[in-house]
């Protein structure tokens, strides 16, 4: 007979805390704009709202072209976002073919470890699309300039013929060494490689390219390159 109370008792408390939390639930899906609407289809539309609503971005433009512009007058920023974008296109591209040789760098490895991802399906990003490109961070230090661009995109992600719409973004940095006096002359770089052969910068102190004989002070002194591309 106690045993049996005591099932009883569990049972109602169940049921009372069923729909105790029922009921708080249903409060705080109010609160937030979702009256009517039970959990299963407020799950169901912000799986929507992720797929449909592109990614936010902390644009720092009104903070940092002003700096950027005076250390650097003859930049052209919009021409540089474009470069950024170009750099995510590409990357996936590469992506989609398993093949990353055309990339450097942290560019390359950032392709690697994505097609490493998906080594044994079949994938793409069909219709990608760039949503906006802001400037989400400027800094000097120790004689090298950087300027890290953010992007919001979205594509159709097709893996081994499943397609879902998905949203994403990405930040890709470029560098500028503007005092090589500042920076250490056994410093690894960044991503930088010959422009003339492809082959890696191993130091900043080399005054030319160990394989073809490129001049590379010149080369990295005088433009912003792209050094590394992460997503977030």
């Amino acid at each position: 007979m106690a045993f049996l109370i005591g099932v009883i008792i569990f049972i109602v408390f169940c049921v009372i805390a069923y729909f105790y939390f029922r009921m708080r639930i249903r409060r705080i899906l109010d609160k937030f704009g979702f009256a009517g609407m039970d959990l299963g289809q407020v799950i169901k539309e912000a799986r929507l709202q992720d797929q449909e609503v592109p990614k936010s971005l902390s644009s720092m433009d009104s903070i940092y072209l002003e700096s950027i512009k005076r250390d650097f007058p003859d930049i052209h920023i919009s021409e540089l976002k474009r470069e950024a974008e170009k750099v995510i296109l590409d990357t996936y591209r590469a992506v989609e073919t398993k093949d990353s040789s055309g990339l450097k760098g942290k560019i390359k490895s950032f392709a690697d470890s994505m097609i490493n991802d998906y080594t044994s399906k079949d994938v793409s990003f069909d219709n990608m699309k760039i949503h906006n490109t802001v400037v989400s961070n400027y800094k000097k230090d120790g004689g090298i300039a950087t300027i890290t661009f953010a992007s919001s995109f979205e594509y159709y992600l097709n893996v081994n013929g499943n397609s879902t719409k998905t949203q994403d973004r990405a930040k890709v940095e470029f560098i500028y060494v503007y005092d090589m006096q500042k920076v250490e002359a056994d410093k690894k770089v960044l991503g930088i490689h010959c422009p003339n052969c492809g082959s890696p910068i191993t130091s900043l102190g080399q005054k030319g390219c160990s394989y073809c004989g490129q001049a590379i002070i010149e080369f990295i002194g005088k433009v912003f390159t792209c050094n590394d591309i992460v997503r977030y």
